[in-house]
């Protein structure tokens, strides 16, 4: 944890945790002294900060307000320093970036690479989590920049990198593919762009209506995606399991457990083994890549520069 913590610090965890023991963990605190820190607080305030009668502890209206402040004073300490790092002319600093996990494991390290070697001094922290959760971090500005699909523009501004298609990756093992073998794409053909052709068959979802499917959790650009493209083939998709994260759908697809929706930069990142993939027919199977952070924030010289080098990285993917 950083050094030189005050009270807001520790009260700002437990706010985070809903636990004053895990947050006494954390900070390597008895859990005794913390809850005395936060009373003595409460006390001087005139207010009760947490209502400790719920499970998980929950913030009272007080709190609400208390928890606000810190996070806007967060934010004004966070600016200052980003001022005067600015100052240094991009020697030092520090970026924090998000993305879900294939986005942290496939496309940051092609940006964070070339950045770190044009600006060495400049510190690179990585947050891995679902799209919903990193969002709301980008809004609380615990991250400065975010690598995802659907930015709200009343609340993000973004910047398109690139463009991906959403296609099936379908189990060898299943008996459905013996009869669209017309339609079958191995990774090498994905490599070589034959799904990108007008002249390239695409397969109708109305075929694997009786098929087991790997669906991501609401809240999921896919899982809004494969929830309209399977209403129009006229079927909801019967699903094995529902999911976090692409990656982890496509993993599961891989070693046979069920169909999964993913995308042609997925699968031709990871290089799977045992699926064969089919161009979908119908309207949104084309998504486009964001970098984006919070709107009318102040944007330092080095979140610029990496939103720059992200863009140069991505030229030749993206369309018109």
């Amino acid at each position: 944890m950083e050094k030189n913590l005050d009270v807001t610090d520790y009260i700002y965890e437990v706010y985070k945790e809903k636990s004053f023991s895990l947050a006494a963990k954390k900070f390597f605190v008895s859990q005794p002294a913390l809850s005395a820190m936060v009373k003595k607080v409460e006390t001087s305030l005139g207010v009760t900060i947490f209502d400790r009668s719920t499970s998980p502890i929950t913030l009272t209206e007080a709190g609400k307000i208390y928890i606000k402040s810190i996070e806007e004073m967060h934010s004004l300490r966070k600016r200052l320093q980003e001022e005067l790092n600015d100052i240094g002319s991009l020697k030092t600093g520090k970026l924090v970036l998000s993305g879900e996990n294939f986005v942290s494991s496939f496309i940051m390290p092609k940006v964070i690479m070339k950045f770190s070697e044009k600006y060495p001094g400049i510190k690179i922290e990585l947050v891995e989590s679902n799209s919903p959760d990193l969002r709301q971090l980008l809004l609380t500005d615990a991250i400065d920049l975010l690598i995802a699909h659907d930015f709200d523009q009343k609340l993000y501004s973004c910047e398109p990198l690139f463009d991906e298609m959403v296609i099936l990756a379908v189990p060898k093992h299943l008996e459905i593919n013996n009869g669209l073998v017309d339609c079958a794409l191995t990774i090498e053909d994905l490599k070589n762009g034959k799904h990108d052709r007008e002249d390239c068959p695409a397969v109708n979802l109305a075929a694997f209506e009786n098929e087991e499917f790997l669906i991501m959790k609401k809240g999921n650009d896919m899982q809004r995606r494969a929830q309209v493209l399977c209403e129009k083939a006229g079927f909801t998709p019967n699903a094995r399991i529902y999911l976090d994260q692409l990656i982890t759908s496509y993993n599961m697809a891989c070693s046979g457990m069920g169909i999964a929706f993913v995308t042609d930069t997925l699968a031709t990142s990871a290089n799977g083994e045992n699926c064969i993939y089919y161009k979908i027919k119908g309207d949104d199977t084309t998504r486009r890549m964001y970098i984006g952070y919070k709107k009318n924030r102040y944007i330092s010289k080095a979140c610029a520069a990496f939103i720059e080098i992200a863009k140069e990285v991505f030229v030749d993917k993206l369309q018109g």
